[in-house]
Order: structure tokens, then C-alpha cells, then sequence
């Protein structure tokens, strides 16, 4: 059996006292556009998982993060591995710039107002369930 590529996402779960940021996806974007998000995206060939990450999240919203550890691995369907790591905001800014193309909205939410946005990208749900931010304040 042949093995397949594989692609490698990181994504940040970034809090501040009791919050994280959640990023709505443009209605442009080809899968689940609408759906609310974690800041992060591909990992580039020569990055390591944390220069990757901080490269997505300033990229994706203007914040500069400070990465405290790895959360863990999801198998998200088709050939896709994510690592979500836990962060912070490296500075007092907690305003985001977004890319129109990228993303249409942005919160700071606690996990239970999570449940009330609407749609959650699906690898989302999965990492919820299998409690990867029970160590958010709730």
C-alpha cells in the first residue's frame, strides 16, 4: 500500500483570562466558509511547528503570540494532521486585523459561548471533545 503525503496544520489556542480568539472563516473561502476557526494554517517546509504557527497567527490577525506548550495532535478527514498548541498574546494588544479573504469576524469567547456561535469547523468539535481545552478557564 502506498503512503500518502501528508499535510501538517498548527493551530494556536490563544486565551487571556478565560478567553480564546475564534476567527470566522470568509464566505469566499472553498471549505466551510462561515465557520468559526482557530487562528493557525499550513506549516511551510523549512519552519519549525512553533515558527509556523506564530507566522499564521501574525499573518492571520496582526498578533504576535507566545506559544506555552503543545495541546496535542488531531487526525483531522483526509490528509491532514494538526498541532494545536497553547498560547498568549505576547503584548497588551488584543485588537485583530483580519485578512477580508481569510476571515470575516473575530471574537474573545469562553468555551461555553463557543457552543452558541453557529457552525464550528469540524476538527474543532473533535478537539473540544476530546477535552484538548478543558484547561481554559470556563
Amino acid at each position: 500500500m502506498a503512503e500518502l503525503q501528508f499535510w501538517i496544520g498548527v493551530h494556536g489556542v490563544i486565551e487571556h483570562h478565560g478567553k480564546i480568539l475564534v476567527l470566522r472563516r470568509a464566505p469566499s473561502m472553498t471549505y466551510k466558509p462561515g465557520a468559526w476557526d482557530l487562528p493557525g494554517g499550513h506549516l511551510a517546509a523549512n519552519e519549525t511547528f512553533e515558527q509556523g504557527l506564530a507566522r499564521e497567527v501574525a499573518e492571520e490577525t496582526g498578533l504576535a503570540i507566545e506559544i506555552d506548550r503543545l495541546l496535542g495532535a488531531n487526525k483531522a478527514p483526509g490528509p491532514y494532521v494538526q498541532l494545536l498548541f497553547a498560547c498568549r498574546p505576547a503584548s497588551a494588544q488584543r485588537a485583530v486585523t483580519l485578512q477580508p479573504h481569510e476571515h470575516s469576524d473575530w471574537r474573545w469567547i469562553t468555551l461555553s459561548e463557543l457552543a452558541e456561535l453557529g457552525e464550528l469547523i469540524p476538527y474543532l468539535d473533535q478537539i473540544i471533545a476530546r477535552g484538548m481545552l478543558a484547561w481554559v478557564t470556563r
